[in-house]
């Protein structure tokens, strides 16, 4: 089967609730850790993780704001300058000077066209005095996350699907789900282990309802899973008839998937859901908001 064109869009949605307890592991993973800020001036100072191929996040970070003309910026020479380095947004969207920092949590983007790839540092740099206030090295072999595709679904009951992605720590897309709606309680489930078990969680479909499922045909879905629960901490998915405890069919998610963090995990509100549609044939794209800004990237997922 030919790879598909999925446009995935945000929608504001509430806090998903379920009848059970979910236990998952505390929301304190950013990507990949790149390292320390250097503290060099004006009390700059914070932890620098890859999101994904162009997102930055730092970790308390600090900046006393007393410099005249400071700003992000990345580039690829081998030493930080504003000269051949592209200048970033700050966290909201806005390319003026940036203000006063405290023990602050922010999302960076990348210029478009750019990625991990493409830079060697990211650095507080002020413009009026050309002085370096603060910076990290990014390492030329920096693995950072990106979704990963894992197996799809093919039991009884007409459940079947292509492989599964998952789009980051706390999201999962299905492409062409199918499932014949005649079992009475049939539910989307996760646990640990790698099997389905009375013991698992209820995953809400992608309206965010916990009702029987649906029949579906080859319909593409984006499920959440609930609370606090990440891939990290559940070893298979599937569908499951939690009346009569039968395994329709499940697939095993890895261990230490290196996906990126969801946008809850980055401490972004309001939460949100992804929904997607199939458009053309040969290529497949996630978007979805990485800031609370009005921006949306676009992220190639073949699928």
């Amino acid at each position: 089967m030919s790879p598909k064109l999925l446009v995935l869009t945000i929608f504001s949605l509430g806090t998903l609730l379920s009848s059970q307890v979910i236990q998952g592991t505390p929301l304190e993973y950013y990507g990949t850790r790149i390292g320390p800020l250097s503290q060099l001036h004006h009390k700059v100072s914070g932890e620098v993780f890859a999101v994904d191929s162009r997102t930055l996040f730092i970790k308390n970070f600090n900046y006393d704001g007393e410099g005249p003309a400071a700003y992000f910026y990345v580039g690829n020479t081998r030493a930080p300058s504003n000269e051949g380095a592209w200048r970033l947004r700050d966290e909201r969207g806005n390319a003026g000077v940036i203000k006063r920092y405290r023990n602050k949590d922010i999302t960076l983007s990348l210029p478009e066209g750019k990625t991990l790839r493409d830079i060697t540092w990211f650095s507080v740099w002020c413009d009026e005095f050309a002085v370096n206030f603060g910076d990290v090295k990014i390492p030329k072999n920096l693995d950072f996350p990106r979704p990963q595709k894992i197996a799809g679904l093919k039991g009884i009951h007409g459940v079947t699907s292509d492989p599964i992605v998952l789009v980051d720590a706390q999201t999962l897309l299905i492409p062409n789900f199918s499932y014949d709606g005649e079992a009475p309680d049939a539910k989307f489930w996760t646990g640990h282990g790698s099997k389905p078990s009375p013991q698992g969680i209820r995953i809400p479909d992608e309206n965010g309802k916990i009702d029987p499922l649906r029949k579906y045909d080859k319909k593409t879905i984006v499920l959440t899973l609930p609370g606090d629960v990440t891939v990290f901490d559940v070893g298979h998915f599937g569908v499951w008839c939690e009346a009569f405890t039968v395994d329709f069919a499940h697939v095993k998610i890895p261990e230490s998937a290196n996906v990126p963090p969801s946008l809850k995990m980055l401490g972004i509100s309001p939460q949100s859901k992804l929904n997607c549609e199939v458009l053309l044939d040969d290529i497949a794209f996630e978007m979805k908001m990485i800031t609370c800004r009005l921006e949306c990237h676009l992220i190639l997922i073949k699928v």
